[in-house]
């Protein structure tokens, strides 16, 4: 009788600490996952034409960095009513969309950004952790896997693997449980 109890002890032991380290490190992928995110920088093709662009597409970003995402969407929105064939904008405006928690809009201008530009890579990453924040993982694996697929040798390493181990959590939560 003894084995058995202590073999309930020692799985009831097992478990915790199971749900122990799911639980941290799925913590810590969250806060890996919204650290700063990835900035489309203005096409060279837009640099030389318009200095006063790149100077106004300059001070978006900057506010992005700088965590004022509301001024930054303010500029995105001007930059894309005069500039609306610069998909770059709409993927740097979906991204301060996303950091005010505006997820659908987010997602809305990630996509748009995808159809002007279907290789714009990280018009996916947005598209993805927007997906994700509105439930929809399925989704969010097909845009994290194209934004993988079309990462160049320029992309930052920083972005890879937190793109490969959010694919992972996300295809484990949806992987079938075993039967109890």
């Amino acid at each position: 009788m003894k084995t058995k109890s202590a073999r309930k002890g020692r799985y009831l032991v097992i478990s915790l600490l199971l749900i122990f380290a799911i639980a941290i490190s799925g913590w810590m992928l969250n806060a890996w996952m919204t650290q700063s995110i990835e900035l489309s920088p203005l096409p060279d093709s837009y640099d030389d034409s318009n200095p006063a662009l790149q100077q106004i597409y300059t001070t978006a970003v900057r506010h992005m960095q700088l965590a004022e995402h509301e001024q930054a969407l303010s500029i995105w929105h001007q930059l894309l009513l005069t500039n609306p064939e610069i998909p770059e904008v709409k993927v740097n405006m979906g991204f301060s969309l996303f950091e005010l928690g505006k997820f659908v809009p987010a997602r809305d201008s990630f996509i748009a950004a995808m159809e002007q530009n279907a290789y714009q890579a990280n018009a996916y990453y947005g598209l993805a952790i927007s997906s994700e924040k509105l439930g929809d993982l399925q989704g969010a694996i097909g845009a994290m896997r194209s934004f993988l697929h079309l990462a160049d040798d320029n992309t930052d390493d920083r972005f890879l693997r937190r793109a490969r181990a959010a694919l992972w959590e996300w295809e484990t939560q949806l992987a079938p449980k075993p039967p109890e």
